[in-house]
Formats: structure tokens, sequence, C-alpha cells
């Protein structure tokens, strides 16, 4: 139990000085201010296609973009076109009777947040080790302890940036859409928060595993942004069809250990559709966790 309670205190001491520290209020104020930039740019991508859609038509434009989206996203063609590019049509037919902000909220921090993470987090540890601040944490409590504590604070400061930026949205579509379901939508971007946290997650562990592995802050950065491209594109090149029609069986057995061929299965409204990309996301963090964890157990501090 005391582990616990020195992990818990930790943690909060870590998000309570993170906040005070100007590179987290930055990073959070871009953060927000990018979401709500993305999205009025969307908002007005959205009122351009509706424009030019009621001048073909030759019928009257809205003010305000909204009601002929919604229309569009219910029909068929736009149906074919969603599940073209998802390769799953059930997921296309679940997805386009969502509100599209949310969906494009989800689309946005699931791009955005690997890059935060590790930028945010990737230091987090190694910092102060390089400092020697984090001598007088273990003379006082385990390394274990003390390094799930940061990964605890880390977690708690990461789902405040999603949860920052899905206000922002929110408010930016209050404003400008036509046709606005407010509370669907706040429920959707709640809903898609919690699953890009569980998706960043992962993105976090592997950060904090590098930043265990060396008392160099740049060194440590590095090292995680070098993490973030090799998953980032090993993910990607596992999704090629050419390379899963050559080589199937390594596709089936590798591409799961890289978090980005999960993020499609994170968009499935079922729990029991989506769960288990959920729990291989949380447990690849752990995973990275521990791997860091290991250097950090058997190494002068």
């Amino acid at each position: 139990m005391n582990a616990f309670r020195d992990a818990a205190l930790v943690a909060w001491f870590d998000v309570f000085e993170s906040i005070r520290s100007r590179k987290f209020m930055a990073l959070l104020v871009l953060h927000l201010l990018g979401a709500v930039v993305m999205t009025a740019g969307f908002i007005e991508v959205l009122q351009e296609i509706e424009t030019t859609l009621a001048d073909t038509l030759a019928v009257a434009a809205t003010d305000k973009p909204g009601t002929m989206t919604t229309t569009l996203m219910e029909s068929e063609e736009f149906l074919e076109i969603v599940g073209h590019l998802l390769k799953d049509e059930e997921l296309a037919a679940e997805l386009v009777s969502l509100p599209p902000i949310a969906l494009f909220y989800s689309w946005l921090i699931f791009f955005a947040l690997p890059v935060l993470v590790v930028i945010t987090s990737s230091d987090a540890i190694s910092q102060e080790l390089a400092s020697g601040s984090a001598r007088y944490a273990m003379f006082r409590t385990s390394r274990m302890a003390w390094a799930v504590g940061k990964l605890g604070g880390q977690s708690m400061l990461m789902a405040i940036m999603v949860f920052a930026g899905a206000i922002g949205v929110w408010v930016v579509a209050y404003f400008m859409l036509g046709s606005f379901d407010g509370p669907g939508t706040a429920l959707w971007l709640f809903r898609f928060g919690l699953r890009a946290v569980v998706y960043g997650f992962a993105f976090l562990g592997l950060a904090l595993g590098v930043s265990q592995l060396t008392s160099s802050v740049n060194g440590s950065r590095a090292l995680g942004l070098l993490a973030l491209i090799g998953f980032g594109v090993g993910g990607r090149m596992l999704m090629w069809d050419r390379i899963v029609e050559y080589v199937p069986g390594w596709v089936t057995t590798i591409a799961p250990l890289f978090p980005n061929t999960h993020k499609v299965d994170l968009w499935r409204p079922d729990l029991f559709d989506r769960g288990p990309a959920m729990i291989m996301l949380f447990g690849l963090g752990i995973a990275f966790f521990v791997a860091g964890h290991w250097r950090l157990s058997r190494r002068d501090v």
C-alpha cells in the first residue's frame, strides 16, 4: 500500500509542477489554439462545399454550414467513399451517422497526440535524473513507485490536453455551425477523447520508456522522436496492401506491436469491437514503460 500511496503522491506533484511550468502551459495553449484554428478551417471548407453544391443544384445557400453536410453524410455516395477509404463498409455506415465535428476532432487528436506526448513527456524522467532531483525522491520511495507516479502524472496531463482541445472544438462549432447537435456532439467528443487517451497511453509509455534510458535531456528527446518516427512509419508500412499481400503472416504477427495499427478499431462504436484494441494499446504502453524501467533499475542515479 505504501508503494501505491507514494506513486499517487508523485503523480499529483508531477501534475501540479507541470501546470506551473511554462513548457506545459505553452504546449497546452498551442494545442488548444491549433484545435480551434483547424476546426474553424474545417467548417469554412464545409461552407465552401455547401455553397458550391447549392449553386450546382440551384437552391438557396445557408448562412452557416451544417444542414447540407448532414444530408450529404447520409447519402449513399458519401457512404461508398468512406467505406472505400476505411475498407470497411459496416464501420463506414456507423461513422457517417455521428456528428461530423466529433469525427473531425477524433481524426485530429489521433494524428497530433503522439507528437504532443513525445514532446511533453520524453524528458519527464531524464530531466530529473540529469538535475539530480530524482535522488531526493528515491530516498523516500522505490524507483518503481517513483517512475509509476511519473507515468500517472503524465497520463493526467495528457488527458487535460485532450479534453481541453475537445472543449475548444465544441465552442467553435457552436458558434459557426448552423445545424449543431450540442449535447450529441459533446457526448461523442467525450467518447472519442477517452479513446484518444487510451491511444496516447501507448505512446506515453514509449516516451517514458526512452526517458529512463539516459540522463541526457536532449538524448531522451532525440530517442523519443526516433522511436515515434520508427513506430509511426513501421505501422503505416504494415498496413500497405502490397506488404499485406506478400507477407500476410508477418503482418498478422508484428502489426499489433505498432500502436497506430489499432487506430481504425478505436472508431468502432461497439465496445466489444474496439475493446481488444484498447487492451492492446494499454498493454503496449505498459510494456514500453517496463522495458525502459529495466534499465533505470540497474543503473546509478
